[in-house]
């Protein structure tokens, strides 16, 4: 069992012009019941107003930097590096957190086994409006995680063990990185799953260019994922046809 009851958890929040949701996104982390945390900002040099927003937090914000970056995974590496936490998590700008997220994750980590690597819960999606779309998350299965990602990662923790293990996220990736880190431990994952939903995720963002999505999803299970290139090329036509079908019968009136 673990034993330290009060985990520290560092949480990393990439931002380029996010002056419009990154308040919402601090008021949601600041709110929390569970109050051991830490919150990392990493500006990749905007030009909005975030730059005042985080100094407006600046007394709960443990660390911030504003400058160039290649993209989410270089900004999330360096959160890393400067994090302290037993357990860090990454949420997005436009992304909330539900007020007893935390808690809620801290608790059942208390349950778990001290070598526990990864934990996950649901998340709601909402469209750029707020409006409830649907939930997501899944536990992490090994069969069926390198077919397709199921699990939900906004929110979800990982070990600082982990990072120490498996390295940093791989930026070569610009949308399925944090797809591809969890892959490397392959079947021997220490991962573990409740079923609540602590977080909520604004859809769009670099991850709904479906396009370039399933290319890189594609190198991610062939290569990490050791999967079988005939396999993987069956779901990866398969992704691309339902996508098309998704567009034709939104077209038309149904939106699925």
């Amino acid at each position: 069992m673990i034993k330290n009851n009060t985990p520290l958890i560092s949480v990393i929040i990439a931002t380029y012009n996010a002056g419009k949701t990154l308040e919402t996104c601090l008021k949601s982390i600041i709110g929390q019941t569970y109050r051991n945390f830490e919150i990392i900002v990493i500006d990749a040099a905007s030009t909005d107003n975030t730059i005042d927003i985080i100094e407006k937090y600046n007394e709960y914000i443990h660390k911030w930097i504003s400058e160039k970056d290649s993209g989410i995974y270089e900004a999330w590496n360096k959160g890393i590096n400067f994090s302290t936490g037993d357990w860090i998590g990454f949420i997005g700008s436009d992304d909330s957190y539900y007020p007893n997220a935390l808690q809620d994750y801290v608790d059942h980590i208390l349950t778990c086994k001290s070598d526990l690597e990864y934990v996950s819960s649901k998340m709601d999606l909402v469209n750029t409006n707020d409006k409830y779309i649907k939930t997501l998350g899944e536990k992490w299965d090994w069969k069926k995680s390198r077919l397709m990602n199921t699990i939900a990662h906004p929110g979800s923790l990982h070990s600082r063990v982990f990072f120490d293990t498996y390295g940093l996220f791989n930026t070569k990736y610009k949308i399925c990185s944090d797809y591809e880190i969890l892959l490397r431990p392959g079947n021997a994952f220490k991962t573990s799953f409740f079923n609540k939903v602590t977080v909520r995720m604004a859809q769009g963002g670099v991850s709904f260019n479906e396009k370039k999505l399933f290319k890189e999803h594609y190198q991610i299970v062939t290569s990490t994922g050791k999967l079988n290139l005939i396999i993987a090329k069956y779901y990866y036509c398969l992704q691309i046809a339902k996508s098309n079908l998704k567009k034709i019968l939104r077209k038309i009136g149904y939106n699925i």
